[in-house]
């Protein structure tokens, strides 16, 4: 869900529903032809939790024996109104087509009183990764990377306050035995009174270079491991919008994070559709060797599918392009009010690639659903 949350944004979806587009081709840019694939949208059910207000942020990953894990982000409802986002686990035995929640609530959310006003940490847009380099290293082979910030009740509405908020991360030996948690990443607008948990943060990544010094708040990463280091994509997010998707190496364990530019910039979403105005949800994927980008674009903070691109060098944060115009190799165009939020990772034929839907009129709100769509 990240910075543009479905969580807080129904009101908005209402009024917004429809104005997305379909068909077999898309592209605002002349020359450019981008396919349009139509989704199969069969449901994947995360057994073993109750039902909640349901799931979101599909994050898969498969460990060294051949095995599918997942974090994702489970919405439910304190008996106060205010809306608890928790990171959660799950693993599936059929290559994605369905999850069991295997009991571990990897980052839990309930509520709390600051004085007079119900809060609460709302833990989501996580990535897990396996990272089969770190034995080489020395370095845990399991991480994870999540958004982590305050939430507070304002009368029915839950406020997100991302200036108490950073990107949290964990590692360990396995998917279920995670260790502590780090304050690795902030933006601009972090309150350094949040120093008082778990410490200052380790990277400010806004002073990291100067193209990143707009950055009020970083979200939603995407994780890819490689031999050389891990990269890491991040919604920096701008006081005026659009942001950027921008791209860090770090090493094994997760220091020495440099950065190595903007894979794409918000404004380029109108290339696929006139209507659309920024990028968000971004997700790394290695398939063949090749490696590739896969963002959501939206209008008017509601997300609207996924579109995929193929990243030329991971070093100069390059992606393929036709006459400078970013080229969409797969736009995926979904039916629910807010759909994106997309993950894959290679070998996941029992759905393909995952995505997230949110519904204003039925219950769960949030789902995920198949693609069947493989690299």
């Amino acid at each position: 869900m990240g910075l543009k949350s479905a969580v807080n944004y129904l009101i908005i979806i209402v009024i917004l529903t429809g104005c997305g587009s379909s068909g077999s081709s898309s592209s605002d840019a002349p020359g450019l032809v981008i396919p349009v694939v139509n989704p199969s949208l069969l449901e994947i059910a995360v057994t073993g939790i109750p039902v909640d207000l349901g799931n979101f942020d599909p994050a898969p990953t498969i460990d060294a024996g051949g095995g599918f894990w997942m974090s994702y982000s489970h919405v439910s409802l304190d008996g106060s109104g205010l809306k608890l986002i928790e990171t959660r686990l799950a693993s599936s035995m059929d290559a994605g087509d369905s999850w069991t929640d295997a009991g571990l609530n990897i980052n839990p959310a309930s509520a709390f009183m600051i004085g007079p006003d119900t809060v609460a940490w709302a833990q989501e847009v996580s990535r897990l990764v396996y990272n089969p380099f770190a034995a080489g290293a020395g370095a845990d082979p399991w991480i994870i990377l999540w958004h982590r910030y305050l939430s507070m009740l304002s009368g029915s509405e839950t406020l997100r306050l991302f200036d108490n908020g950073w990107i949290g991360m964990k590692s360990g030996n396995s998917a279920m035995t995670l260790g502590n948690e780090r304050k690795l990443f902030t933006g601009s607008v972090y309150n350094t009174a949040n120093d008082s948990t778990i410490g200052p943060p380790e990277v400010a990544l806004d002073t990291l270079d100067p193209a990143l010094a707009n950055c009020v708040t970083f979200t939603e990463p995407g994780v890819l491991p490689k031999s050389n280091g891990i990269y890491v994509s991040l919604l920096c997010a701008t006081a005026v919008p659009p942001g950027k998707i921008i791209l860090l190496r770090c090493d094994h364990f997760m220091n020495n994070c440099g950065y190595l530019g903007t894979l794409i910039n918000g404004s380029e979403a109108a290339v696929l559709n006139s209507g659309y105005d920024n990028f968000s949800a971004s997700e790394l994927v290695s398939v063949n060797g090749e490696d590739y980008l896969i963002v959501t674009p939206s209008d008017a903070t509601i997300y609207r599918g996924c579109a995929i691109y193929k990243i030329d060098d991971l070093d100069q944060a390059s992606i393929e392009r036709d006459g400078g115009t970013a080229k969409a190799t797969a736009v995926f165009e979904a039916h629910g009010d807010f759909n994106g939020a997309c993950g894959y990772v290679e070998g996941l034929i029992g759905s393909g690639i995952m995505i997230s839907e949110a519904f204003t009129t039925s219950v769960p709100v949030f789902r995920l659903f198949t693609t069947d769509y493989n690299f």
